[in-house]
């Protein structure tokens, strides 16, 4: 079976645009910029700042360790249930980072194996139709029609098991990677339903969703009040942005959790870049959907 093994390989897999390479260094000139400014000096505010990742190939985990050692120069690392906590009783008191990651792939294993050397954990957002799955013309078919990605790996539920024992998290994804806002709400709630009660079955109850695709525009808020329905705890898209305390105090069924991705075969300016962007844009108003207020 030939699965791509690193990051380098999922860049040549796609065809080159001029537009990434103008967008790469227009980051670099405002990362710079940012830095001149002391820009950096954003990342001590008090707030929870969620990092997502899809991935970890060996050619990432140089900028890996780096994020990670930066990181932890201003910042405590806390899991993904502690960090819900804080929000919800305004007791958000230094910087924190939190980490998670979407799809399951099996290089997670590594990134697993990296998080726990600098003291923290993750949760890891799992698609259960695909875990275990030795099938590679279907591996195959959901990484090009699901996740609009090169072939990959994938984890097995012994794998889900041991990140679990290891402290880590385990959420639910959807069952197949569904965009939940083209979908009629019956199968979406077959998708939401199957995935928890698998998951459930499999190594215990699950408590966190994260939507595929992760933009305001891929939820809606009829799915939004069926995840609470179902059972599910919180709710996180892949937003932009960082929680901080505000004027009251937030039930869980009103937050919505902002992640900001992380891709660590990016410059390490770049990282930075979105890093300081979203610490500096934290805001109260971010933990709310923009449909439900």
């Amino acid at each position: 079976m030939n699965f791509v093994t690193s990051y380098r390989e999922v860049c040549d897999s796609r065809s080159f645009e001029p537009r990434n390479l103008a967008r790469a260094i227009a980051i670099r000139a405002m990362a710079v910029k940012d830095y001149l400014l002391q820009a950096e000096e954003h990342l001590k505010k008090p707030r929870i700042q969620f990092l997502y990742f899809h991935h970890l190939f060996k050619d990432e985990e140089q900028n890996f360790k780096k994020t990670l050692t930066f990181l932890a120069k201003a910042h405590e690392f806390i899991s993904y249930s502690e960090a819900i906590q804080k929000i919800l009783t305004n007791t958000i008191d230094k910087p924190y980072i939190v980490f998670s990651s979407d799809d399951g792939l099996k290089n997670n294993l590594r990134a697993a194996a990296i998080l726990e050397e600098y003291g923290a954990v993750a949760c890891f957002f799992i698609n259960p139709s695909i875990i275990g799955e030795r099938s590679y013309q279907k591996i195959e078919g959901f990484c090009k029609e699901r996740l609009i990605f090169p072939t990959v790996d994938f984890m097995d539920w012994k794998d889900v098991e041991f990140l679990l024992k290891q402290g880590h998290e385990i959420g639910s994804h959807t069952m197949n990677h569904i965009n939940i806002a083209e979908e009629p709400i019956e199968r979406v709630r077959e998708e939401l339903l199957e995935s928890k009660e698998m998951i459930t079955k499999k190594i215990g109850e699950v408590m966190h969703f994260a939507y595929p695709y992760g933009r305001f525009f891929h939820f809606n808020e009829q799915a939004r009040k069926l995840c609470f329905e179902l059972g599910y705890q919180t709710v996180a898209s892949a937003e932009r942005g960082s929680h901080v305390n505000g004027p009251r105090e937030i039930t869980l069924q009103e937050l919505c959790i902002r992640r900001d991705q992380v891709i660590f075969g990016w410059d390490m300016h770049e990282i930075n870049f979105f890093l300081v962007q979203s610490a500096r844009k934290a805001c109260f108003d971010n933990s709310f959907f923009p449909y439900s207020r």
